[in-house]
């Protein structure tokens, strides 16, 4: 008998030794060797799980664990390495279980408390997560997995991101994984708005791993927010051609302002949403409602993160304030902090509740909606910022909308519905979206009829000289591009004294475009960047001081287009074949100026300068958009509410007939 242990512990330690040589299947005949000899070895049955995990035969991994813990219950090493393999077959709230039993037994356990704080990260439970992760820290402050796991909780909270940053250099310093850290890294200080030095982490990612998942996408993006147009060509060629091939090259939202391919952007769609957010049916089948009676209300629920000083809420705070309700109860869930006065104030009192779910799950949150009954859950986000697909992934309500915050397809077999109109969506479109199009009458954007405007400051005050045409092209930077740079720079040597006013920018952005700008012959003072006024009303305010609105291409103005048309500046725009790429044709449509609609560059470039030729013609488009504006469709609030309300209103008719999945 004691030959036969010494023999099983011989065993046992040749199987470590063969693990630590990533030598699995020989270090997996060693430990079965040793339970032979030892079937009630709870070290060898915890040993052989290792091996059995290195190998992701998980089921027998755990049945491992289990027998170990039979054998020896008040075991916590057990009990952690059970909470991993849980966490690797995707059973999360087991494996957070285990990870709390192994510390209920030793509280001092870091690599357990560490473990349970990236099971945290993984149901987006983040405020949890960094406890746990500075509780690690605070006793052992050079822990490298908890620095990278602080690091990406305070990523995904949007809190204290230079302190992200120095935890992930510290993780790096501590011998994690650099392509990792570096990628953490680039997120955090792309939040910071330091797009050049996230350009600097992500091309050494893409230098050590090119093929690394969505790397490749982030790069451009990444460059296009700091207006850096090295490679451009390039890597716009490498994205088409790797996404044809199917591989996880970029997020869909990176992929907007770069290519103009309806094709392409579903099946960016539908690989990011198979990879990162699947169907997840763990809820079940939807209860049918517990409500009933002629006199129930229906309940929208309006999902977002962006219930702040944001152009969503921006477009769509008025149509809030004009639901019937009567007929609908209509709630906001509340995916970050919103703003505690201003559009923020505006929006929460439009809502007949409001539920923070700032510090629930995705699973957590679609609970919720199930249990409040929510007959229509609303997509605001998309995959823009700070969304949450995985909310809709478990199926939160019998219909789910993406609406307005995503100008395209998300991909996913369980939404159900994209609201769209005719002009961004042809029906010979259609087959580029999986989810079923309903086209709202006019134009799909709301608009607030409400919005106040500032008186205009004088040129003077703007920053702008006092003489001369004023293009005007108040968009985001990553929708700017070196084809349309071309034309406006081509357009300011042909307009002698106009200049082109834009949205203040970062140093950095700043710099790279008048530098482009100088390298295209056009003198730095001809552009002229806007700063940060206090409120929208003042933004308004100084676009009466425009002469013509240049839009973007192949990623349109969206809202930006509607704030130019409220205080009545002319939009020129150049239609796509995209949905980001038809927004602005769809507002100038729902405006009846169609003469504002150009459909390529050339003739955008033509337009452009004929307007600018002709003062008097653009001074009576101005004018009669003037006369029009009040009576338009497009900032015919109540009417769009109602055309809304119809729209949800038929959905849910056609659910009743259809079955609900999950």
């Amino acid at each position: 008998m004691l030959q036969s242990t010494d023999d099983a512990r011989t065993l046992n330690d040749r199987g470590n030794a063969l693990l630590g040589m990533q030598r699995f299947e020989e270090a997996l005949t060693s430990y079965n060797q040793a339970l032979s000899l030892r079937p009630d070895s709870a070290a060898s049955l915890i040993n052989r799980s290792n091996a059995l995990r290195a190998l992701r035969r998980l089921d027998e991994a755990l049945q491992d664990l289990d027998a170990a813990l039979k054998i020896r219950p008040a075991f916590p090493e057990a009990l952690n390495n059970r909470g991993n393999v849980l966490r690797d077959m995707r059973r999360l709230r087991e494996a957070l279980a285990s990870f709390d039993a192994a510390l209920a037994l030793r509280p001092e356990f870091s690599l357990a408390r560490c473990n349970r704080g990236h099971t945290l990260l993984d149901l987006k439970r983040y405020p949890e997560a960094l406890e746990c992760f500075d509780a690690v820290l605070a006793h052992t402050p050079g822990d490298g997995e908890a620095l990278f796991g602080r690091a990406v909780a305070l990523l995904n909270l949007r809190q204290r991101l230079e302190e992200a940053v120095a935890c992930f250099d510290g993780a790096a310093l501590c011998g994690l994984d650099r392509v990792e850290t570096l990628v953490g890294k680039s997120a955090a200080l792309a939040q910071l708005k330091r797009h050049g030095e996230a350009v600097v982490c992500l091309s050494e990612v893409v230098a050590m791993a090119p093929e690394r998942d969505y790397v490749l996408g982030s790069l451009a993006y990444s460059r296009l927010q700091s207006l850096d147009w090295t490679d451009y060509g390039t890597l716009v060629g490498t994205l088409q051609r790797s996404l044809s091939s199917g591989r996880k090259v970029t997020y869909p939202l990176s992929l907007l302002p770069l290519l103009d391919s309806p094709q392409l952007s579903l099946e960016s769609a539908r690989i990011y949403v198979e990879d990162q957010y699947p169907a997840d049916e763990s809820l079940g089948p939807l209860a049918r409602p517990s409500r009933s009676g002629s006199r129930r209300r229906i309940r929208i629920a309006y999902v977002s993160g962006d219930f702040r000083d944001h152009p969503v809420s921006h477009l769509l705070v008025g149509v809030l304030q004009e639901h019937d309700r009567a007929r609908f109860e209509v709630m906001g869930i509340q995916l970050r902090a919103g703003d505690a006065d201003g559009i923020g104030h505006r929006v929460a009192a439009a809502f007949d509740r409001v539920i923070d779910a700032t510090a629930l799950s995705d699973r957590e949150t679609a609970e919720l909606l199930r249990d409040l009954e929510v007959d229509v859950a609303v997509d605001l986000m998309g995959f823009t910022d700070g969304s949450r697909p995985g909310i809709f992934a478990h199926r939160s309500a019998r219909v789910q909308v993406s609406y307005l915050g995503y100008a395209g397809t998300v991909g996913a077999p369980y939404m159900d519905y994209l609201l769209a109109d005719a002009v961004v969506i042809p029906p010979d479109q259609e087959r580029w979206y999986t989810e079923k199009v309903i086209r709202l009458p006019n134009c799909f954007l709301p608009n607030d009829d409400q919005r106040p405007i500032a008186a205009a400051p004088s040129r003077e005050q703007a920053g702008l000289p006092a003489h001369g045409l004023v293009f005007c092209a108040f968009t985001n930077a990553y929708k700017i591009n070196p084809p349309v740079f071309d034309v406006w720079m081509r357009l300011l040597r042909q307009v002698p004294h106009s200049v082109l006013w834009l949205r203040g920018m970062g140093v950095e952005a700043r710099t790279n475009l008048i530098r482009e700008a100088a390298s295209r012959g056009v003198e730095a003072q001809r552009l002229v960047f806007a700063p940060h006024v206090a409120s929208m009303a003042e933004h308004l305010g100084r676009h009466q001081l425009a002469d013509l609105y240049l839009d973007t291409s192949p990623y349109n103005a969206h809202s930006t287009a509607c704030d130019a048309l409220w205080a009545g500046v002319p939009v020129l725009t150049c239609t796509g074949r995209t949905f980001a790429a038809r927004v602005a044709t769809s507002v100038l449509t729902a405006a009846g100026l169609p003469e504002l609609i150009t459909r390529d560059l050339q003739e955008y470039e033509s337009r452009a300068l004929q307007l600018a030729g002709e003062p008097e013609r653009l001074k009576e488009l101005r004018l009669r958009w003037a006369q029009h504006r009040e009576h338009s469709p497009l900032f015919d609030t109540r009417a769009y509410c109602k055309h809304l309300e119809d729209a949800y209103l038929g959905m849910l008719v056609r659910s009743t007939h259809t079955p609900a999945t999950h």
